[in-house]
């Protein structure tokens, strides 16, 4: 035995202290206390909503664009002159109205081409009157001949008359005059610089009415009442749109209307375009607007769309991947539901069907949801920090 036990020695004493250790472990782990595991209750979500309640609204439509003229022109000389004289609103910015001379050109040529022209036209009168004259007086078998000098004469005083007319017609453009009320955009010429004729003098616009050019998709167009036929642009022109812009730090509202619609769908980005208006931008004769509907600034505009009546406005976090939105039912849990998209805007949905009247809609973010998850309603006056987000 002994002979065993010396020849086992190196590993029964290690299997001895493994089986004494699990032994004392076995005898704590019975006669020690009992741990409950409790598992703890998820807290209902924390959440704002909406009732939903249908209305009858009129949509609305946004787009944007530029301020332009009604009127943009480029003045081009029509006969070589030196300038010698330039209106005091004749510079960038400048005012002008109708018929106003912007520049005056060295007229002494044309003046003196005019007195020129006069004289042979009093020339060729006298001959006129002096050949029809002899032809009364002549015998009759040189009439014909009589008859043939005095239609020479005529032609005479007509070629004198035209050239009269084109002597006055120079002498009238070495005055370049203001075609409508507008301002001067730049001016391309000096005091006292000669310039050719066919040569630039500037670029002018009108003040009456600017215009603006909205895009519109094919989506956008269903909300608006616009004519695509071939008759007259009436039906649209009573459609108001507000223009807002952003001028010396503050928002600015300015009325317009669409005018009209464009004959064809841009080629490069598929889209129509109408044609916004805004009678006398500059407010000059309006002394109540201060500040100015400027050419080339850009603004965001709101067409007033058609009617519709049993829609659902809805804050714009409301709706849920495009087309759901979260509905809390009687058992305050949410519920998701698949609804018809009118139209959006930043602030807005508007839903077309899909929803009951009293609906409860969830306007809270929630990150994870779950079908049936439990929640709590706060009213709009409760603080942020109390919504959670699960």
């Amino acid at each position: 035995m002994k002979a065993i036990l010396s020849r086992h020695k190196k590993w029964l004493m290690p299997v001895g202290v493994i089986v004494i250790a699990y032994s004392i472990a076995t005898v704590i782990r019975n006669t020690g206390p009992q741990v409950e595991v409790i598992t703890p209750e998820q807290p209902p979500l924390v959440v704002r909503v909406v009732e939903a309640e249908p209305q009858s609204l009129r949509l609305t439509v946004e787009s944007q664009g530029e301020v332009n003229a009604e009127h943009m022109v480029d003045l081009v000389n029509e006969v070589p002159a030196r300038v010698v004289q330039l209106s005091p609103a004749f510079v960038n910015g400048g005012y002008f109205r109708t018929g106003d001379v912007l520049l005056q050109l060295d007229e002494t040529d044309y003046e003196l081409a005019r007195v020129r022209a006069a004289a042979q036209v009093s020339e060729a009168v006298e001959d006129y009157e002096l050949e029809k004259t002899e032809a009364a007086l002549a015998k009759e078998g040189l009439f014909p001949l009589r008859e043939a000098r005095v239609e020479s004469a005529k032609a005479r005083v007509e070629s004198a008359r035209a050239q009269l007319a084109q002597a006055e017609a120079d002498l009238a453009r070495t005055r370049v005059r203001a075609p409508f009320d507008g301002r001067v955009l730049f001016t391309s010429v000096g005091l006292g610089q000669y310039v050719a004729k066919g040569e630039p003098l500037g670029r002018i616009f009108s003040t009456g009415v600017a215009e603006i050019r909205l895009p519109l998709t094919d989506q956008q167009l269903r909300h608006l009442d616009l004519p695509f036929g071939t008759g007259s642009n009436e039906q649209i022109l009573d459609t108001p749109v507000t223009l807002r812009a952003e001028v010396g730090g503050r928002i600015v509202e300015y009325p317009a209307y669409l005018h009209r619609m464009e004959g064809a769908v841009d080629p490069d980005n598929r889209v129509w375009y109408a044609v916004a208006r805004v009678d006398d931008p500059y407010g000059l004769n309006d002394p109540e607007r201060t500040t100015p509907l400027v050419v080339g600034l850009f603004v965001e505009a709101i067409i007033a769309g058609r009617r519709v009546d049993n829609v659902y406005k809805l804050p714009r976090p409301a709706l849920r991947n495009q087309s759901d939105v979260l509905v809390v039912d009687q058992g305050n849990r949410l519920r998701q539901r698949r609804v018809d998209v009118l139209l959006t805007d930043f602030e807005s949905a508007y839903i077309s069907s899909g929803l009951q009247p009293g609906d409860r809609i969830c306007v809270s973010p929630v990150e994870a949801f779950v079908d049936g998850l439990a929640v709590e309603i706060v009213s709009d006056e409760a603080p942020a920090e109390k919504l959670a987000v699960n």
